[in-house]
Formats: structure tokens, C-alpha cells, sequence
């Protein structure tokens, strides 16, 4: 013990009172200043993904279902059958049917394609964030009640039900209303396709809807989707209330989505296809991957170089000092202690610069989203459009492992840096170094 705190003494004496050298001063500011930045990028950037990450799966993920078994037929005979065999899978929080029809809507002289999507209003807050979105009116009305053999899912529907309006309600987007400029109350028209019992195409027909919610959450989802009664669709389309085109299901961990949807898709008689969200997004969470690990590449190597650094001002430091490491040598200090001298002061150098990184790197990943809204209102401009992306700010989540795992990949670098010049300096001799 004695022993190493002679070497850290001296390591840090050296270190204190500088290197006589200008040029050789300066090279060892700058792998400060290399490792500084190397941590703060890293911590940064990694704390933007992370941000990213956490609101794809609190945004898009939530507004999008996380499985979709969509029969392969057109229809399943009796949904509530196949949600049950569904919900005996363990990772499967909710279950509810739908009914999708690429349409046209029509506000007066302007038309814009959507999906019309027939849904549960009692059964979709479970599997989709739209319900607890709405920003102007109400979500849909139960306008007819389940079967009763689907009492089994009492846990997830709502038993109250109201009469039928004379006009079938809709919830859209607040990207479609303010698109086609539609308000609360306002009456849409859809022009939807019909097929013969043949599978020909027959002359299109024409739903009236009244729109009584808006919702908003963000991106394209705001835009191209009519949520409706899965009730009118079902008699639109002449299929009876048990039927529906598909069940969307909601997961506990979205991220299983893929193992999960095939393991219940061998549980389930039915004949369907299995979709699930990396089908439809996967590549935006593939995206926030693939940035991360070059991140991480990157960064490395800057830290990698800030660390020639050290080599270089510690190889430069180690020939000033050839005096006292001749003198220290004579007054019997071992060649490890030589080595454990010149390592130290070249983690020294390093724990400065990283220890400046994750101050800087913390504080400015922890007010991220402030800093670039700032930015936004003082030179006018917009880092991510809410009408493209799935959310309109930049998010940041600074998470403690990962910036204790950065700093201790800085300290490795820094300490094999520090082993060369370190190992040279402990095999001089020492009537070398005297003369």
C-alpha cells in the first residue's frame, strides 16, 4: 500500500506541476479535449436514440396495433372464439376485432383516400391509444351490443351500450380535419367499393358519418385513418355481428411482437395471415438501431484517437523526466513502480477529460429537448415535422448504465494508451538516464 501511494504522489507531482514542454502541453490538452468530447457525443447521442426509442414505443407503438390476424378469407366467422384462444397466450394484454376498407372521403368538392377502420369503441382504448387522444368531442358510442357468447371478454368491454343515432358516428385525425377543414358535427361522406357475392366489383356505395371526436397523436397516424362502429361496417358490408376481418392484439412488451405472433399463431384455428408492427414500422426501430451501434463505432474511434494522444505526451513526457527516473531508479524504486508512475499520469490526463465529457454530456442530454426547441424559435426552423414524424421534438432519456459503461470504456482506452509508454520508461536504465 505504501508503495503505490509513493507512485500515485509522484504521478500526480508530475502531473501538477506540468511538462516544461510547450508542444508536448498541448498535445496533452488535446486527448483532454478529444476524450471530453468523445463521452458528451456518445452520451448525447445515445440519449437522443434512447429517446427515440421510449417514444416509438409510447407514440407509434401505442397508436398502431402491436399483432394484427386478419383472416384469410375476408372474415372470421366468430372473433370472440379466436380472441379467447388468443388471450391464453401470457404476453397478450388485450384483444379486439376490426374491420378495414380503403375509401374515399368526401367534404364537398374535396376528396381524400383513407382507411376506414370499423372498430369496438369499447374494445379498441385496450389495444390502441387513439380513445384517450381526443382532443375535440368524444370517442365512438357503443351503438350495438356484443354477442353473448362474448361475455367471457366482460374484463375488456363495457356493458352499457347506447341507442343508434340516425347519423353513424366517426373519429378522425386532426391532420385529415384540418386538411379538408372539418370540425365537430360535420357531416362526411365515404365512397365505399362493393363487391358482388361473386367477388366482382360492384358500383360503390355511400356512407354518411357524422364526425364527433378528433384525436391527435402524432405523424401520418393523424391523417389517413375513420374510426367507426364495427356495427355499420358489418352491415354494410352484410356480415353478421359475430363476424369481423380481423383481431388487432396489444402485447405487454411490444418489442416480443415477432415470437409472440407466431407462437399464437400456432395456437389459433383459424386460417389467417399473422402481421405484425416490424411488418408496417419495423423500419423506423431498425433505423434507431442501426444509428446507435454506428454511434457507438464512431465515437470509439474518436476516443481511440484522443488516446494516440496520450501515447504521444507520455513517450514525450517519459524523455523529460529521463533525470528523475534515473535518480528514483538509484534510490531503489522497482521497475513497477516506474510503469505505475507513468500509467497514472496518463489515466490522470484521461479521467480529467472524461470527467469534463459526462458533465457536459449529462447536462446537455438531460435538457436536450429545451435546448433544440430554443434553437427552433431563435433561428426559425424545425428539426422534425409532427406532419412526417411520429412526433414533433427531439426526445432525450439519459440512462445511468449507459453512461457508466461509456466512462469505464473511456478509462480502458485511456490505460492501454498509458501501458506503452509506461512499459519504456520502466525498462530504462538507469546509468543511462544520469548521464
Amino acid at each position: 500500500m505504501s508503495q503505490f501511494r509513493l507512485t500515485f504522489k509522484l504521478a500526480t507531482r508530475y502531473y501538477s506541476t506540468g511538462l516544461a514542454n510547450r508542444y508536448v502541453r498541448f498535445i496533452n490538452r488535446a486527448s483532454r479535449v478529444g476524450f471530453a468530447i468523445g463521452v458528451s457525443a456518445l452520451i448525447i447521442g445515445l440519449s437522443l436514440m434512447n429517446g427515440f426509442e421510449k417514444e416509438l414505443k409510447g407514440s407509434l407503438l401505442s397508436a398502431i396495433p402491436h399483432i394484427e390476424y386478419e383472416a384469410v378469407n375476408g372474415h372470421l366467422n366468430d372473433w370472440s372464439s379466436t380472441a379467447q384462444q388468443i388471450l391464453h397466450h401470457p404476453n397478450v394484454s388485450k384483444v379486439a376485432p376490426y374491420l378495414k376498407l380503403n375509401a374515399m372521403l368526401q367534404k364537398k368538392t374535396y376528396m381524400e383516400a383513407v382507411v376506414l377502420k370499423g372498430v369496438e369503441p369499447s374494445l379498441e382504448s385496450g389495444v390502441n391509444v387513439i380513445p384517450k387522444k381526443i382532443v375535440e368531442g368524444h370517442w365512438l358510442s357503443i351503438d350495438n351490443r356484443l354477442r353473448q357468447n362474448s361475455n367471457q371478454l366482460e374484463s375488456q368491454v363495457d356493458a352499457s351500450s347506447n341507442l343508434q343515432s340516425a347519423t353513424p358516428s366517426a373519429v378522425i385525425g386532426v391532420g385529415l380535419a384540418n386538411k379538408l377543414s372539418l370540425s365537430i358535427n360535420d357531416d362526411i361522406e365515404l365512397l365505399v367499393p362493393s363487391f358482388s357475392s361473386t367477388g366482382r366489383l360492384n358500383a360503390p356505395s355511400y356512407l354518411r358519418f357524422n364526425v364527433v371526436g378528433i384525436y391527435q397523436v402524432g405523424g401520418q397516424v393523424d391523417t389517413g385513418q375513420v374510426f367507426v362502429d364495427l356495427g355499420t361496417l358489418l352491415k354494410n358490408q352484410k356480415l353478421s355481428s359475430s363476424q369481423a376481418q380481423g383481431v388487432a392484439v396489444s402485447l405487454d412488451n411490444p418489442f416480443d411482437a415477432r415470437a409472440v405472433a407466431n407462437q399464437v399463431g400456432q395456437m389459433i384455428s383459424d386460417y389467417v395471415y399473422v402481421l405484425d408492427w416490424f411488418r408496417s414500422h419495423g423500419h423506423v426501430y431498425n433505423d434507431i438501431v442501426l444509428v446507435k451501434d454506428i454511434m457507438h463505432l464512431v465515437m470509439v474511434l474518436v476516443m481511440a484517437v484522443a488516446s494516440f494522444n496520450i501515447v504521444s505526451s507520455l513517450s514525450m513526457a517519459v524523455q523529460e523526466k529521463y533525470a528523475d527516473i534515473g535518480i528514483l531508479k538509484t534510490m531503489g524504486l522497482g521497475h513497477q513502480q516506474v510503469k505505475q508512475v507513468f500509467v497514472l499520469m496518463g489515466l490522470l490526463t484521461a479521467i480529467q477529460g472524461i470527467a469534463w465529457g459526462l458533465f457536459w454530456g449529462v447536462l446537455i442530454a438531460l435538457n436536450l429537448s429545451e435546448i433544440v426547441s430554443f434553437l427552433e424559435k431563435l433561428f426559425n426552423f424545425k428539426a422534425l415535422d409532427g406532419d412526417v414524424y411520429f412526433i414533433n421534438y427531439l426526445p432525450s432519456e439519459v440512462q445511468a448504465t449507459q453512461v457508466l459503461i461509456i466512462a469505464g470504456t473511456a478509462v480502458v482506452i485511456a490505460l492501454l494508451a498509458s501501458l506503452y509508454p509506461a512499459k519504456k520508461a520502466s525498462k530504462l536504465s538507469p546509468i543511462e538516464l544520469i548521464q
